[in-house]
């Protein structure tokens, strides 16, 4: 595994301690308020980085790692029912996310240099490898929590 890999995965295992960090300094009459109209709330986007990685990510790592060249279709949110992220225990959830998003970590230190090499098709990008895959989980939950941490501390501004 290369030095690339391991800033990936060092920074992934983090989001973990940071979104529990901070929905816990978040007024928890927010959690569930629809601060911008038509969006999710800030319990949605927390529950959503907490069980993505199960829905999609962990998937993905296995059929890398089980096909030459898989194939996958676009991951959205709202292929859920509406209300699936808001039904979800907050707090059980983010303490579950521990474990869960460990053991997408322990999948890619599985992973040997053909694995690491491999493509596949995505609709929405030009190359999608396994480290492309990674990085574009690592900016997910970034941009999940810049949008807690707006709806919790700001104004509510970003659409």
């Amino acid at each position: 595994m290369n030095r690339e890999i391991e800033t990936i995965l060092n920074a992934l295992s983090e989001t973990p301690r940071l979104l529990k960090e901070l929905i816990s300094e978040i007024d928890s009459e927010l959690y569930k308020e629809k601060i911008i109209k038509g969006k999710w709330s800030i319990h949605e986007h927390a529950t959503h980085i907490a069980v993505g990685d199960i829905y999609g990510f962990q998937k993905r790592l296995k059929v890398f790692r089980q096909e030459e060249k898989p194939i996958f279709e676009p991951l959205s949110g709202d292929s859920f029912d509406k209300d699936f992220f808001l039904k979800l225990d907050l707090k059980k959830t983010i303490n579950d996310f521990f474990e869960i998003r460990q053991r997408t970590i322990e999948l890619t230190k599985a992973f040997n240099s053909n694995d690491w090499n491999k493509l596949a098709i995505h609709p929405e990008y030009k190359t999608y490898t396994p480290y492309i895959m990674l990085r574009h989980l690592l900016m997910h939950d970034h941009n999940h929590l810049y949008k807690i941490e707006d709806m919790g501390f700001g104004i509510g501004h970003v659409k």
